[in-house]
């Protein structure tokens, strides 16, 4: 298959919900649904998360956080002793770092209470919300943290994060590339960039700001991830397997290559990739469940009389 056939596949085949590349979406989003393929949107952010599953923090597991995190426990013994501003922010970007997102949120917000204006404190409570799911309900914070900090690179691509995530792929394009034309090394920005291009794609840029942001911080995995589904997008899949390899550890990174292979039509390919992942990482139970999906595309594929690449639907 070419480069622009795998391309087409990746976008149209998958579903990019954005209006100004593929219309009609709602109809192909429920057939692809039918069929086993998720959104692109899908595809990629299981990718991305998959060597770190976020899930909701019970409560033993926030106390024993408290105590076995020193960076954590330093900040709130400072603010035991001193309830500034300063301090609860402090304590609120640890239980950012280490997930507990309803903790960080408290302690973001008592530190507004005590300064209203703290750019830094209304960026984080922008990010918990990203981060619980209702990006919406940050934007306000994250345009008041612009406001008293204009120059902030971190306070454009957060908004662009939350953009990002309401499916505003081209306005939070804008925001990252304000963020790099504040901080042209800033790494962040170039792995986001490279991931919104991804999203309406323009795999070519996509692939040119992921080089850029490993080039930044060689060990940022999700660049590599996401270089990695750039190649694919644009019909190089050895590139791709390459980058999911040297980003993942083995059972990840076959996992991740069999998606992208099930992505883009070839699906018997796929379903060899998931089968290497279960046998790598047996914990990784949705392998096999993707293994039997993608041969049974296959078969459909085999009736139809297409063939596992072919794209032309």
């Amino acid at each position: 298959m070419t480069a622009a056939r795998t391309s087409l596949a990746l976008r149209a085949g998958v579903c990019v919900c954005v209006s100004a590349i593929l219309g009609g979406c709602t109809t192909h989003r429920a057939r692809t649904a039918e069929r086993g393929v998720a959104p692109l949107e899908n595809f990629v952010e299981q990718v991305r998360q998959l060597s770190s599953v976020a899930r909701p923090r019970r409560a033993n597991e926030a106390e024993t956080i408290e105590r076995s995190d020193a960076e954590l426990a330093e900040a709130r013994l400072l603010l035991a002793a001193a309830p500034t501003a300063g301090n609860h922010r402090r304590v609120a970007q640890a239980y950012a770092r280490v997930g507990v997102p309803d903790a960080a949120y408290d302690h973001f917000t008592a530190a507004l209470r005590l300064e209203p204006r703290d750019a830094t404190s209304l960026d984080g409570l922008a990010r918990v919300w990203r981060d619980w799911g209702l990006p919406h309900l940050g934007l306000t914070h994250a345009y008041r943290a612009i406001y008293y900090a204009p120059g902030s690179p971190v306070a454009r691509n957060t908004l662009g994060t939350l953009l990002l995530k309401m499916g505003r792929n081209a306005d939070a394009r804008a925001a990252f590339e304000l963020a790099l034309a504040m901080d042209p090394h800033a790494a962040y920005a170039l792995n986001n960039l490279c991931f919104a291009a991804l999203l309406q794609g323009d795999s070519l840029h996509a692939i040119e700001a992921c080089r850029g942001a490993i080039r930044e911080q060689p060990g940022l995995a999700s660049a590599r991830n996401n270089l990695a589904l750039a190649y694919a997008a644009s019909g190089d899949l050895a590139a791709a397997a390459s980058e999911f390899s040297r980003a993942s550890q083995p059972g990840a990174a076959r996992y991740n290559m069999g998606v992208a292979l099930w992505a883009t039509r070839h699906f018997v390919d796929a379903a060899h990739a998931f089968d290497e992942a279960s046998a790598l990482r047996p914990s990784l139970t949705l392998a096999r469940t993707r293994a039997r999906q993608a041969r049974s595309q296959a078969a459909e594929a085999a009736s139809e009389g297409t063939s596992d690449s072919d794209t032309a639907r």
